[in-house]
């Protein structure tokens, strides 16, 4: 997800000089319209994938289940960016939310935030297993019998939510809604360099007549704290690890499918595929290769932004910060974070042929559903064995 300590739409203060008005209607636009317009297509494309992944008979079960709990994690990812990027800029920047939800708003937010980070990390980890998932059953036939099982998965999922969760719960002792009257008037440092993280996120709101804002809780402003678990912990365990087991993944898929051609075409002289199952299988893994270049492409903005800011932060006088520009570059880094939890309905109807089929008869579109391989095959081989048993005539010479 986008990064927390510079993200505009989490804690950057609209009093900040740095917040031009320019930057106040780039992101007025980007995250009320765009984003908010991502959101809405995006989780009806994902909820149409549950249901039309769960519909193809001809994927491998584990592929189709884990396909389907990815689209889960892009669906509870939009729906926090909703709160923590639309709702947000609309109650910052508007007057558009009734009375009673502004007033109520700091208590929203400072869960708002963690969720979608929950919600990211379920999703990274996710296309890990499935990449991974997918490379035993490609690379690893032998061995998929013992580890592509649906139980297995059915774990690694459970597993990768419980990691997502533990991982992401000291965000949610991070802030706390106090009374005005007895949040701090200084804004606190997180560390004694000019941090971008130096100005404490704080939202004042009237809740039952009293004042109330959000600020930083003291484990928040420790210096070891953003050091040891914001920065080391987030490019182990969120980059390093699930970017290099990607890389390897997919580079041996994308050798295996080359191989695969260049038998096929060695055996069937390359007048045609020798196996509907084994073209079947073939695409599966080109749409999931294209799903991990997609995903990788727009979660590196982000990357180098956090990384930019570590390297400010351990080396303030040999890494320049320009903030102004590195604002305008996060509001494109959360809204590509977005579009990556929308693209993938688009990538599997571009690419799947059956997929497409299955959608139209699903939205009641196609009079019938798509036969599956084995079922052509079985039509094709009948018709065959008619051609073959069919009485010929013969000339009679005389």
């Amino acid at each position: 997800m986008g990064s927390e300590a510079f993200s505009t739409s989490e804690s950057t203060d609209y009093n900040d000089p740095h917040v031009t008005d320019s930057l106040k209607g780039v992101r007025y636009v980007i995250e009320i319209y765009v984003v908010g317009t991502l959101c809405a297509l995006g989780i009806a494309g994902n909820l149409l994938s549950i249901v039309v992944l769960g519909r193809d008979n001809t994927m491998r079960r584990t592929t189709g289940f884990l396909l389907q709990m990815l689209a889960v994690a892009d669906v509870v990812y939009l729906v926090a960016c909703v709160f923590y990027q639309t709702l947000k800029c609309i109650e910052q920047q508007t007057d558009w939310l009734p009375e009673f939800v502004r007033r109520r708003w700091p208590y929203v937010e400072v869960y708002a935030w963690p969720a979608a980070s929950v919600a990211q990390t379920a999703t990274v980890w996710m296309v890990v297993v499935l990449t991974a998932d997918r490379y035993i059953a490609i690379c690893k036939p032998l061995h998929a019998v013992q580890y592509s099982t649906m139980s297995r998965v059915r774990k690694a999922v459970a597993g990768v939510w419980i990691f997502a969760v533990v991982y992401n719960l000291p965000r949610y002792f991070e802030r706390v809604v106090v009374s005005a009257n007895s949040a701090s008037t200084q804004p606190p440092n997180v560390t004694t360099t000019s941090s971008p993280e130096a100005t404490s996120p704080r939202t004042a709101a009237a809740v039952d007549s009293q004042r109330v804002v959000y600020q930083w809780t003291a484990m928040r402003e420790s210096a070891v704290y953003v050091l040891v678990y914001k920065t080391c912990f987030f490019f182990v365990l969120r980059f390093f690890i699930p970017f290099a087991a990607l890389a390897f993944f997919n580079q041996r898929l994308i050798r295996a499918m080359r191989e695969s051609s260049r038998l096929r075409e060695q055996v069937t002289g390359g007048l045609g595929s020798a196996s509907s199952c084994g073209h079947k299988e073939r695409q599966h893994t080109r749409i999931l290769v294209v799903v991990v270049v997609v995903f990788v492409i727009c979660e590196l903005p982000d990357l180098i932004l956090r990384a930019w800011m570590a390297l400010h932060q351990n080396a303030p006088t040999h890494v320049a910060f320009p903030r102004a520009q590195l604002l305008y570059v996060n509001v494109a880094s959360n809204l590509l974070l977005t579009l990556n939890s929308c693209i993938n309905f688009v990538i599997y109807c571009l690419m799947g042929r059956r997929f497409r089929a299955i959608l139209l008869h699903t939205l009641g579109c196609g009079s019938q559903m798509p036969p599956t391989p084995s079922v052509r095959l079985f039509h094709h081989r009948t018709l065959l064995s008619s051609e073959k048993n069919r009485p010929t005539s013969r000339r009679v010479t005389v």
